[in-house]
């Protein structure tokens, strides 16, 4: 008897005002904020705002979802005007092994789609050591890492800024994803955007 193995979908569509509430509670959590520029919790009243303004900013901000279940968030916002820069966090705990990478893949996928996008960006805290490591992997350069006025636990840190040229993960998205677990790389066919 053969043994069929199930991947996840990983559909990203647009935030709506149905998952408001549950963001607000993604965006609070400690290990989210933890990784964060700004760390301090977030109202509800700043929460609908920030909302409210999303298309105003050019901010596109989308929610994971893993078979059918909502599970994190995939934002862009413009860099420059050839550029994007991102961000992520996965809200829920318990998903699928690997979901941090296909969100890694998602944002190089959706930017390289993006006709007016040469270049995607990303800013990571020093002490975030896993996503730091996770950016090199996939081959984004470093270009500058600057010292941050703030403190986090009483310690100072820097920002971390890194760049990748969506014309070079057109020619090594599949060297990429070959050097992952062979899971990441099948569970990458079944993403999709919903705009």
């Amino acid at each position: 008897m053969s043994t069929v193995k199930h991947y996840p979908r990983s559909t990203f569509r647009l935030l709506s005002e149905d998952e408001l509430k549950l963001v607000w509670q993604w965006r609070n959590k400690a290990s989210i904020r933890a990784n964060m520029h700004h760390d301090a919790l977030i109202s509800w009243e700043q929460h609908q705002a920030w909302f409210k303004q999303l298309n105003t900013t050019g901010v596109v901000f989308f929610v994971m979802w893993q078979n059918k279940r909502p599970i994190g968030a995939l934002y862009f916002q413009p860099h420059s005007d050839t550029g994007l820069e991102w961000g992520c966090y996965l809200g829920e705990t318990d998903v699928w092994p690997g979901s941090g990478l296909l969100l890694e893949i998602a944002a190089l996928d959706y930017a390289t789609a993006q006709s007016h996008c040469k270049t995607l960006h990303a800013e990571v805290l020093s002490f975030n050591h896993s996503v730091l490591k996770l950016h090199l992997l996939f081959g984004y350069r470093e270009i500058d890492i600057i010292p941050s006025a703030s403190k986090r636990n009483d310690a100072h840190y820097q920002v971390h800024h890194f760049c990748y040229a969506t014309a070079d993960w057109q020619s090594n998205r599949a060297t990429i994803l070959a050097k992952l677990p062979k899971q990441i790389a099948n569970a990458a066919t079944f993403i999709e955007f919903i705009n």
